[in-house]
């Protein structure tokens, strides 16, 4: 009977309306890191007691030992001002880097709390210059699903049981991850998520996955910590329960794109009933272990976990002014999700690399938030800011910084809005910026303990009356100011 009933409320939430995405745009005018914490691969997750989880790989998180895998937490009045602390080093899991007879270290993949129990996926890796695989990529393998019923504190199963019993054996689940839909779990009907938990899974890497899977089980079977509970998605309409099957060998990919599918947890936007997949991805391939050349964060949406998943758009961590400086490793974060005129705000927590702990580093939490939009896209024309159309004055260098209190530059656009990409560092001065004549105010270009970010957007003006504009910028100082260009939205 239970089975019958998932069925029925499964069905029952299928017509919830969708509004497409349209466009996924980091505001990295906004970036957020923790000084206080080291390590990676943090998947914030929305607790009953409305904080927020996440575990912590390779490091000691906000605690002062290097670990495989601890236990954090973040709370706050806002997402701006969450403070960390640790909860668990999970000792049982060894130090970091701490290998087994199989040459594999402990990691934890997806992680999530359901009606007050939290879960989380153990898996053992094995680094991508030990891997043998040829693209280098850390391979990730025999899952087990641990728990805690006292917020954290002490968890089943047992690292011993996990290594000598893996739940899901091999690499198919071997990298698997939770949908994230709300506080608690959710109380989402959609897709029949208040009966049911979602999970997703690559073919078993930590980097560059060839393909997903999707898995379900229910509600009220999950703290069995059962694999023969759980079912797969094999094709066709995901709402009926011939589509799904115990037998994970049967399970068909939702989504193929050999080596761009590193594991993520997907998020669920109820204000837009869709959910949300990062892809993320280094290139060219590795040929030394950890140094891509480029990260990329590709974005697909689909109405349902099983999709069709259709790609939305991308970006790249070319924000980084130092080429060794990357991000990896995005996870979508459920709670403060804010809904705006025309779309959704949601938080990405990502981790990067060099590996040192100093302050300016990126091996620790980072937080993107993420602008969804749901209309048509209006067209923006980024214009570099040695266009012919910007007429410079005073002592500016080739590479347009000046260092000079004074020196300015006007540009002429043609739309209803513009924004001025400019360096940040802690080196840097601050600007007036003048729209048709009228001040704006000044913006400072300064940042504490953050690397060089380079093209980022400083300020922008929309909502203009469509025709000629002028923006011109004043550097206010003898601190350099570093411009990039210009962005023109509603440009003919």
């Amino acid at each position: 009977m239970a089975v019958l009933a998932a069925t029925q409320i499964l069905l029952a939430a299928e017509d919830k309306p969708s509004a497409p995405i349209t466009s996924v745009s980091p505001d990295l005018a906004h970036l957020q890191k923790w000084d206080d914490m080291k390590g990676d691969t943090a998947d914030p997750f929305w607790a009953d007691d409305d904080s927020l989880y996440h575990f912590t790989c390779d490091g000691p998180g906000f605690g002062k030992e290097g670990r495989n895998l601890c236990l954090n937490k973040l709370t706050g009045p806002d997402q701006d001002h969450l403070k960390g602390e640790l909860v668990n080093s999970m000792d049982e899991y060894g130090k970091s880097g701490d290998t087994g007879a199989d040459g594999a270290t402990w990691k934890i993949t997806g992680q999530e709390c359901i009606d007050g129990v939290f879960y989380g996926f153990v898996v053992r890796n094995i680094y991508g210059h030990k891997s043998k695989d040829p693209l280098m990529r850390q391979t990730s393998f025999n899952a087990s699903l641990i728990k805690s019923t006292d917020h954290g504190k002490t968890w089943t199963r047992t690292a011993k049981e996990n290594y000598d019993s893996p739940m899901w054996p091999g690499s198919r689940f071997g990298a698997s991850c939770f949908f994230h839909f709300g506080k608690n779990g959710g109380t989402e009907m959609h897709d029949g998520a208040d009966n049911y938990v979602y999970a997703i899974s690559n073919n078993g890497f930590w980097n560059g996955g060839d393909d997903m899977i999707v898995a379900r089980v229910l509600r009220s079977a999950l703290p069995n910590l059962k694999a023969s509970d759980w079912s797969y998605f094999t094709g066709g309409d995901g709402a009926s329960q011939e589509s799904w099957s115990h037998d994970l060998s049967k399970a068909q990919p939702i989504l193929k794109i050999p080596a761009k599918l590193g594991w993520t947890s997907p998020a669920y936007i109820p204000a837009l009933g869709r959910y949300l997949l990062v892809s993320w991805y280094v290139s060219p391939t590795l040929t030394h272990w950890f140094d891509p050349k480029l990260v990329t964060y590709d974005f697909y949406q689909s109405e349902h976990p099983w999709g069709p998943w259709s790609f939305v758009s991308s970006f790249n961590d070319r924000f980084l002014k130092d080429t060794d400086r990357h991000m990896y490793g995005p996870n979508l974060c459920a709670k403060y999700q804010e809904k705006t005129g025309d779309g959704v705000k949601i938080d990405l927590y990502t981790s990067g690399c060099p590996f040192g702990g100093e302050k300016t580093g990126l091996y620790k939490n980072w937080r993107i938030p993420l602008i969804l939009k749901t209309n048509s896209v209006t067209r923006s024309q980024g214009i570099p800011s040695d266009d012919p159309a910007s007429k410079f004055h005073g002592n500016w260098e080739t590479v347009r910084t000046s260092t000079t209190p004074g020196d300015s530059v006007e540009f002429n656009f043609t739309g209803t809005g513009v924004s001025l990409l400019a360096e940040k560092s802690s080196d840097s001065g601050t600007l007036e910026i003048f729209v048709d004549g009228k001040s704006e105010g000044n913006v400072s270009l300064k940042t504490n303990d953050f690397p060089t970010l380079t093209k980022i957007p400083v300020f922008a003006k929309e909502g203009l009356p469509q025709g000629n504009h002028t923006i011109k910028i004043v550097n206010k100082g003898s601190e350099p100011v570093s411009l990039n260009g210009f962005s023109v939205v509603g440009s003919p």
